[in-house]
């Protein structure tokens, strides 16, 4: 295969042009000057650097001034088919000045493989000829995998039949023996004449004609390489008689096979190309220098564009008026920072900024209050007045706060409590009345208090009920409008909670919400392997908080619910967590449980939570915002993109998100890839992953856009990657951080478009990536 009777390219001056044949796919690649095309009655320009695929069985004409340059490239269908068998029953639509938006840079490869191919012909190298179908055979994949259509019906004749397909690839196994258009009529139970105008109606070849083209096609090696005769040559590749062998060849190569043979020995050119049509009109043109700065200008062009695997294909249509209008959910976020006095340190200060403004948080999460290491013990002293005081760090800490407009949630545990109660009780209101009078009552209203014991608990559901009762009181004191909750341990599997902790529904009247964990990572174990474990956890937290919400119906606690710690699958290594992207994870799940519950909880950075049990192992209960160093990890990102979401929903699925706002729309795409996420460091699985998308609009108001689009993947955002990236056996310095820091950002592009009521364009996404579009009306 790949001889130079399966294909051809010329560097040509086009002033006329109609198809030799209708055999096979021709790409026009104008490199100077302008082009007219005509195709099925309609006319369109090709300017300096478009392309176009004319397809097989395709009537066309192309019209060109006299200093019009372009690469020809023609593939004729026997070649083509016998590397894709569906080559008849699909077409290439590829015209590169209107081609859906996504598709620019298959388009940017294309022009570099034409322009290699060129430069390989123009070296004429020992490796040229490699060279060339190396460039070939990309741009067969580039058209197979990102331009293939499927063609109409034409006349009765369904290009959907696998027949044809079938045919071709008999003919290509079975081009020595004596078969005939009767033979394969039988085969099929047709008739011939039937056949005879099925088959030149669908690869545009008569039967006989292909099947000549195929056995002079093979018999090229044999006059090259073998010593047999023009009759055994003949009698090998299928041909009747020597005779019919030579006519057969000269019509087609313009030389006697004998002739060909001597000029292969004797070093000429291999195969003289077909005579030009007399309605045709092109003209060599010679690689100069500057043509040859040209071509090589295309494959720099390229340098930065790298070939998109086969991925799974989806066709999406998303319309307006598929739905009615909702609001977009808004719980209230929770950034859980440990105790009051991490406040004080600049990073942290750092990362509640960017949380507040642009991730919306509105509470910080302190645990260890009145036990921990914020107040300071009580000093003696001899001073009238105390210049010391035990709030003065917490006092620095909630100025803080309160100057960025955090409210606090206060984890209040029962073991806490139970070491020494009165004593606990004695300084809680000693708390609360130094900060209602430095702070205000108005500030310490906002307040939520949190009481808490764990899952598995062997204090008696009466003790846990008459101490959460007297937190209750004690904090309703000072003011009724401060909010006193429980965490409720649920178990999404038995649908209930443990006994001890059933005591919630006998103090229905006392408890102003509920607090719970949803943790997917509970519900697999990361040592084994099979896909179905992992599909356990697709919609998890979703799930859990729907069966919370039902028990606590039940029980008539139908109260807000606050999810304060969760997770997506991570992985059980600090290695797996960081290598295993999961933006889409996070988004999906963030805004399906947002419409659920009142409040949504996360952990400021990875060196807090894991300090927070002074444990070896990574915490999985709970989502980081921040890396160690300000770096910000998925989670920023996700709630980022769905804090960006504004005006009302328009349509959405389970991939995809559609808002429209004043001044346009917003479209999120989503791969949410559910599996083992220590498999996340095998690049050839995550490849089976990726999914490529042709997504259709309808109903969006026609107009000029400014497109914002935001790419946020494994190489686009995902801090771990660039920290990989940089990283040496020396390790990390502060320089080396700062810039993984300021890099790892989502990529964004910006184009100007018009867009109709049926607008549609073409997305590549890796695992769980998010592409989030912003349609901007321009006056």
């Amino acid at each position: 295969m790949g001889r130079k009777d399966d294909y051809s390219i010329q560097l040509e001056n086009v002033t006329y042009l109609t198809p030799e044949d209708y055999a096979g796919t021709t790409i026009l690649f104008v490199i100077q000057g302008e082009l007219v095309v005509s195709l099925s009655e309609h006319d369109f320009s090709l300017g300096e650097d478009d392309l176009v695929v004319l397809n097989h069985n395709e009537a066309y004409t192309v019209r060109g001034a006299n200093d019009t340059i372009v690469i020809r490239l023609h593939i004729t269908s026997p070649f083509f088919t016998s590397y894709y068998a569906d080559y008849f029953q699909l077409a290439f639509d590829c015209v590169s000045s209107r081609i859906d938006p996504g598709r620019e840079k298959m388009m940017t490869l294309l022009r570099k493989y034409l322009a290699e191919m060129m430069i390989a012909q123009s070296h004429k190298a020992e490796s040229s000829k490699l060279e060339m179908q190396s460039a070939l055979f990309q741009i067969m994949l580039l058209l197979t995998r990102f331009f293939k259509k499927e063609l109409p019906m034409q006349d009765g004749v369904s290009v959907h039949d696998t027949r044809i397909t079938r045919i071709t690839q008999q003919l290509e196994q079975q081009f020595d023996e004596p078969i005939t258009l009767q033979d394969i009529a039988e085969q099929e139970f047709l008739s011939t004449s039937y056949l005879s105008r099925y088959f030149k109606k669908v690869t545009g070849l008569g039967f006989l004609q292909y099947l000549t083209q195929i056995r002079l096609k093979h018999s090229l090696e044999d006059l090259r390489t073998s010593s047999a005769n023009i009759s055994q040559i003949a009698q090998k590749n299928g041909f009747s008689s020597p005779k019919n062998f030579t006519t057969s060849f000269k019509a087609h190569y313009g030389k006697t096979p004998a002739t060909y043979r001597q000029e292969a020995l004797a070093g000429g050119v291999a195969v003289a190309e077909k005579p030009e049509m007399l309605t045709t009109q092109t003209k060599r043109v010679a690689q100069s220098p500057s043509i040859l700065a040209r071509l090589a200008s295309y494959r720099q062009a390229a340098e930065q564009v790298h070939f998109v695997d086969e991925a799974p294909f989806e066709k999406k249509t998303i319309s307006i008026a598929s739905s009615k209008p909702t609001a977009i959910p808004d719980a209230m976020h929770i950034l859980t920072i440990g105790e009051l006095r991490e406040v004080l340190k600049e990073n942290v200060q750092t990362q509640l900024v960017m949380a507040k403004e642009e991730l919306s948080v509105r509470y910080v999460g302190i645990r260890h209050l009145i036990q921990g290491s914020t107040l300071l013990p009580d000093k003696e002293t001899d001073e009238k007045l105390p210049t010391s005081s035990p709030y003065a760090n917490a006092d620095l800490a909630i100025a803080y706060l309160k100057k960025l407009d955090l409210g606090l949630f206060i984890r209040m545990e029962y073991q806490e409590i139970a070491v020494d109660e009165e004593a606990f009780f004695e300084k809680l209101e000693q708390f609360l009345r130094h900060m209602m009078h430095v702070f205000g009552r108005q500030f310490v209203s906002r307040w939520y208090f949190m009481y808490f014991e764990k899952h598995l608990t062997v204090i008696p559901k009466t003790e846990l009920q008459r101490v959460y009762v007297r937190l209750r009181a004690v904090l309703k004191r000072f003011d009724v409008r401060i909010q006193v909750g429980s965490y409720l341990p649920f178990s999404e599997r038995r649908e209930a909670p443990l006994s001890n902790h059933e005591w919630m529904a006998e103090t229905a009247d006392q408890i102003d919400f509920i607090a719970f964990n949803a943790n997917q990572n509970e519900a697999v174990d990361f040592s084994k392997s099979a896909h179905e474990e992992f599909m356990v956890t697709r919609d998890y937290v979703l799930s859990k908080t729907r069966k919370l919400k039902q028990y606590l119906r039940s029980h008539h606690l139908d109260k807000p619910l606050i999810l304060i710690n969760w997770n997506t699958l991570t992985g059980n290594t600090r290695y797996t967590n960081g290598t295993f992207f999961r933006g889409a994870l996070i988004f999906q799940t963030v805004l399906a449980v947002s419409s659920e519950v009142a409040g949504l909880g996360f952990w400021i950075n990875t060196e807090l939570h894991e300090d927070e049990w002074k444990e070896r192992n990574i915490r999985l209960d709970g989502l980081e915002l921040f890396h160690f160093f300000n770096g910000k990890r998925p989670a920023f990102y996700a709630l980022k993109f769905k804090e960006r979401l504004c005006g009302e929903i328009v349509a959405c699925g389970n991939d995809f998100v559609l808002t429209e706002f004043e001044d346009g729309y917003q479209l999120v795409l989503l791969n949410c890839t559910h599996f083992n996420p220590l498999y996340s460091v095998e690049d050839s699985l995550l490849q089976d992953y990726r999914k490529e998308s042709h997504i259709r609009l309808k109903g969006l108001l026609p107009g000029h856009y400014q497109l914002r689009t935001f790419q946020f993947d494994r190489d686009n955002g995902a801090l771990y990657s660039t920290y990989w990236e940089l990283n040496s056996r020396h390790g990390l310095d502060q320089e080396i951080l700062d810039y993984a820091a300021q890099a790892a950002i989502p990529k964004l592009s910006v184009s100007d478009e018009v867009m109709t009521d049926d607008w549609s364009f073409y997305a590549y996404l890796d695992v769980n990536a998010i592409h989030f579009y912003e349609f901007r009306r321009t006056i």
